[in-house]
């Protein structure tokens, strides 16, 4: 092929070449960068897509939903035709000053007139409406015809499981919003946790999860992809789902810390003007904060690459770390979200190793260690190092694994002077004959780590009333010297 008939068929991409010398010859390895927004086209602008074994031309509105899927096409920043004037809804205008003026009062853009308000926030732009601008002010049916996808779905089960309310919501997005939330405020009941003189109202969800959560759905949904968002609420969980999955390399395994994208970002800045959002990734953190710190299991994201859902759960929250993070914080301590993360992991276990923190937290084990480290030399420091290098663990320290656990549990975890081990262990043969290293670990509680392993292997070599046997290590055994 000609090289300027190549150029007509490939992507304009700066690629690399160079040889490889194998035992038949030289072969030429030629390595394509990844391009930045598939699907990738020809200079010319031709794009195309693999149907079977043959590359067709890319169908036009194909390509745009894709990209806007993608995040490479900004949706929510397009023009559409309509009369400023007539298709408005005037309420809605008012909604959006009176949002403003309460949570930005300081902002100028609560002193601007009607149709400068709406330029400046970016709903209008050369007296056009945008679509984000139909979402937040346009009318109901407007609303309908023009973006037909848009619908929330608002669904309630009693205890018995059985539908006892729906909504099906059409309306501009801060009327949904209200109304949702309100919904589900007057059917969230509060449960009252005393700590000494001071009472903590504890939800059953909180509503900064709740709103952040809805925020997230009505902002990054792909509004070309049929179907609604829909929030199922029940006794135990609110779970919210919308269409389209996760963009920009953003996972369940890695959305606490990943950088925040925005599949309709003007609709985010919008928002953001509003004060309703951060659009630094902060409202994922609150959504787990607002959980975890009342003692709540952490909430869960799952995706099956066309719907991103979020679960919110209820149930019983723990009282001893919900007291123990309210305490702390009314004497000035801060709890940041790795801190819940392993206050939440601890509360029905005494230690944590690096894999599993990192895990847990989403992070490099390297920086996992280095936030543990971190905690353990903190004033007041609720954990403890414990072994070296690979085998290393970290400990509630005794007072707090005490005030999450309970005395009496921790007592049985943690209260065993060492002094004392000869004696268990011998207590221990007597009684069942024999003891294996795994039985001596969950005998002393000193958990499975590698540094417990190696302890409790020189431990049980060293006692004289000891004497090993067992055909290799992995099965060896000890009892009582002959």
């Amino acid at each position: 092929m000609a090289q300027s008939d190549l150029r007509q068929h490939t992507p304009n991409l700066t690629v690399e070449v160079y040889p490889l010398e194998v035992a038949e010859g030289t072969l030429l390895v030629v390595r394509v960068p990844k391009g930045p927004a598939p699907p990738y086209g020809t200079p010319k602008g031709l794009y195309k897509v693999r149907v079977g074994k043959n590359c067709m031309p890319y169908p036009p509105d194909q390509f745009i939903r894709t990209q806007v899927s993608l995040g490479a096409l900004d949706w929510s920043r397009e023009l559409v035709n309509l009369n400023l004037k007539a298709d408005l809804d005037p309420a809605e205008i008012v909604r959006v000053r009176n949002v403003i003026a309460a949570r930005r009062p300081s902002s100028d853009l609560v002193r601007l007139d009607e149709m400068r308000l709406l330029e400046a926030l970016g709903l209008t732009r050369q007296n056009r409406l945008t679509r984000a601008g139909l979402l937040l002010v346009g009318r109901t049916e407007v609303l309908e015809q023009i973006i037909p996808n848009h619908e929330v779905i608002y669904l309630h089960r009693d205890a018995a499981g059985e539908p006892d309310m729906r909504m099906d919501l059409k309306a501009p997005l801060l009327k949904v919003l209200e109304s949702v939330t309100d919904a589900i405020n007057a059917r969230n009941a509060f449960r009252t946790l005393k700590t000494g003189l001071f009472h903590v109202d504890i939800p059953d969800f909180p509503e900064e999860a709740i709103r952040e959560g809805l925020l997230n759905a009505l902002i990054h949904r792909d509004y070309l992809e049929p179907g609604s968002v829909l929030v199922r609420h029940s006794e135990r969980a609110v779970t919210i789902s919308s269409p389209g999955g996760f963009i920009g390399g953003i996972t369940p395994e890695n959305i606490l810390h990943a950088e925040p994208k925005a599949r309709n970002r003007l609709l985010a800045e919008v928002f953001q003007k509003l004060g309703l959002v951060e659009r630094a990734g902060l409202g994922r953190e609150r959504i787990f904060r607002s959980t975890l710190a009342y003692g709540k299991r952490p909430p869960l994201y799952e995706t099956d690459g066309h719907t991103v859902r979020l679960t919110i759960y209820d149930g019983s929250f723990d009282e001893r770390l919900a007291a123990f993070v309210a305490k702390r914080q009314r004497s000035g301590q801060t709890f940041d979200l790795i801190h819940l993360l392993l206050l939440s992991h601890l509360r029905n276990r005494t230690e944590i190793d690096i894999a599993t923190a990192a895990r847990l937290c989403q992070l490099p084990e390297a920086r996992a260690r280095e936030q543990l480290d971190r905690i353990c030399v903190a004033p007041n420091a609720w954990l403890e190092k414990r072994g070296r290098t690979k085998g290393v663990t970290y400990h509630l320290a005794r007072w707090a694994a005490s005030e999450l656990l309970g005395k009496a549990i921790s007592g049985r975890l943690r209260g065993i002077d060492r002094i004392r081990w000869p004696e268990l262990i011998r207590q221990f043969v007597e009684q069942h004959e024999s003891i294996s290293n795994s039985e001596c670990r969950a005998l002393l509680n000193l958990g499975n780590s590698r540094s417990a392993v190696s302890q409790v292997s020189r431990l049980l070599g060293k006692l004289d009333f000891l004497e090993p046997f067992g055909s290799s290590k992995r099965n060896r055994r000890y009892r009582l010297s002959r």
